[in-house]
This record gives structure tokens, C-alpha cells and sequence, in this order.
């Protein structure tokens, strides 16, 4: 009964710790579009619930060694590399879920950083050319008064001869 039991946990944490989900997530906005893979590791067991069937697992052979049963010495010492390999996979699973979101962060930080490079190059050229604008506008009002002086004191002077002319 111990062994079947030890077998059905051992495939138990055998197969909760090999699923695996990936998903797409596309965002979009305005004129950029990110897209990110996000990879999730599924699994029952955490890795200190791993770490505590590693544990118990250990604790079942010392048991069986202490009690002199052979056969349930090398059941618990299958069942024990099983808990270890299993123990593994789960801080596999974890630490590449960690890094999986790692990379993905840094590419969207990237995109991030590019975008805002993109916008700063637009805002500088944008302002650029207003004041560029705002110059040409300037010098044309400039002009213009000039102008308008030069044609006030023509008409001025044109007045004055006028009235001395008669």
C-alpha cells in the first residue's frame, strides 16, 4: 500500500511539474505595435512544497533502512530521486519563468527607450521649426513696419511740400 502510494505521488509531481503555457500579447497604440510572449510555467507545486516532498521522501527511506525493509528501502529510494528530480524541474521552471519575464521587460523597456528617443527627436525638430517660423514672422512684421514707416514719412514729406508749394 506505502509503494502505491509513493508511485501515485511520484507521477503525480512528474506531471505537474511538465505543463507549460504560452501566450501572445499584442499591444497597439497609435502608430508603435509591441508585441510579447509570455511563457508561464503551470504547475501545483511550489518550490518549497517540491523542497518538502524532497524532505519527506528522505525521511521515508531513513525510515525503511532503519527498519531493515529492502523492498520498501528501494521503493522509497526511487521515490526519493523522483521528489529530487522533480525538485529540480520545478526551480528549472521557476528560474526560466523568471527569466522569460526578464527578457521580456527588457525588450519593452527598449521599445520603451526608442519611442521616447523617436519623440524627443520629434518634439526638438518640431521645435526647430516653429522657431524657425517664429523668425521668418519677426523679420516679415519688421519688414513691414519698416516699411510702413518709410511710406509714412513719404507721405509726410509729400504733405509738407504741398503745403509750402502753396
Amino acid at each position: 500500500m506505502k509503494k502505491i502510494l509513493i508511485l501515485a505521488s511520484t507521477a503525480t509531481l512528474l506531471f505537474a511539474t511538465s505543463c507549460k503555457k504560452n501566450e501572445t500579447v499584442v499591444t497597439t497604440d497609435g502608430n508603435d505595435t509591441l508585441s510579447v510572449v509570455k511563457t508561464t510555467e503551470t504547475t501545483t507545486l511550489a518550490n518549497d512544497e517540491a523542497k518538502a516532498k524532497v524532505d519527506k521522501a528522505q525521511a521515508d527511506l531513513d525510515a525503511a533502512i532503519k527498519n531493515g525493509d529492502k523492498k520498501a528501502e528501494a521503493a522509497a529510494r526511487q521515490a526519493l530521486a523522483d521528489a529530487n528530480m522533480a525538485w529540480q524541474k520545478t526551480k528549472t521552471a521557476v528560474n526560466d519563468a523568471a527569466q522569460d519575464v526578464k527578457e521580456g521587460v527588457d525588450k519593452t523597456v527598449d521599445k520603451a527607450k526608442v519611442a521616447t528617443e523617436n519623440a524627443k527627436q520629434e518634439m526638438k525638430e518640431t521645435a526647430q521649426d516653429t522657431k524657425e517660423v517664429m523668425n521668418k514672422a519677426a523679420m516679415d512684421t519688421k519688414e513691414a513696419t519698416k516699411k510702413a514707416a518709410e511710406d509714412t514719412k513719404e507721405a509726410y514729406n509729400k504733405t509738407l511740400d504741398k503745403l509750402k508749394a502753396k
